[in-house]
């Protein structure tokens, strides 16, 4: 349970009145809670998303759930995909690339990178039909932080010294497929309670995890070969990625399958 509540702690900004001791052991612990916590960041953006669409409008509920994701976390991934934009294409040396991503100012690729992301997000969410829009905030979330623990597990940390890199080192396969089984779980859940139909709901979930895991793999590999390995940027990165793809796999299954 402290394992599960300090990963709350780390990905979220919900207050919770625990002091726990950020340990390496904890925090290859949490990883598989990693679904879970995505859930929860989802509950309040659904729960207000599901009132305004009734009631104001498709496009309001959007943009106030995509507002409410990014709250909930404080910006935490969407400052990774910011920072990760402004060192893989500055196209520097590897070292120069790490120093911009550590650097605390925002370049126009970083720019660039978090409004594109943000926009996306409206766009998807905005077309997704009625009955999976709730869903797919629901789920995308969950995925995204299921899509983490692949990218962590396939390679190492890009930086040396101490740091969140002796912790992410210990994180590999086992921490993976674990955290898979629970998103397994939770997002068959969300598809059941949606009304799903049961006949579709194996290849639905199967179709919907496929995707993030390919792309936080495809994505350690990329950013290994420019940078040497993962870095907590490309971590958060790779959540703002694997949510992106979600949403989009959720309206092309709600346009042409239900």
């Amino acid at each position: 349970m402290r394992s599960f509540l300090l990963m709350l702690q780390f990905m979220t900004r919900y207050p919770i009145p625990v002091r726990i001791e950020f340990t390496a052991e904890r925090f290859v612990k949490g990883m598989k809670w990693m679904p879970l916590v995505g859930l929860l960041a989802a509950l309040p953006a659904a729960i207000v998303f599901a009132v305004t669409d009734a009631f104001l409008g498709r496009e309001i509920g959007a943009i106030v759930a995509v507002i409410l994701l990014i709250t909930v976390t404080g910006g935490l991934h969407l400052d990774g995909i910011g920072d990760t934009a402004d060192g893989l294409f500055c196209y520097r040396t590897r070292e120069r690339m790490l120093e911009i991503m550590r650097d605390s100012s925002l370049g126009t690729n970083g720019v660039i990178a978090i409004v594109l992301a943000i926009l996306l997000k409206y766009i998807f969410l905005q077309n997704i039909p009625a009955t999976g829009a709730v869903l797919a905030v629901l789920a995308a979330p969950v995925l995204g932080r299921m899509a983490l623990t692949w990218h962590s597990a396939v390679a190492r940390y890009a930086r040396e010294g101490r740091g969140i890199g002796e912790y992410v080192n210990r994180t590999g396969p086992v921490q993976a497929v674990t955290a898979t089984l629970v998103s397994l779980g939770i997002v068959t859940g969300i598809l059941f309670m949606g009304g799903v139909p049961p006949i579709l709901l194996p290849w639905m979930v199967l179709v919907l995890h496929l995707p993030p895991i390919l792309l936080a793999i495809l994505f350690a590999a990329y950013v290994k070969k420019r940078l040497g390995g993962i870095t907590g940027d490309t971590i958060g990165a790779s959540i703002e990625l694997a949510e992106l793809l979600s949403f989009f796999v959720f309206l092309l299954l709600w346009k042409f399958l239900i």
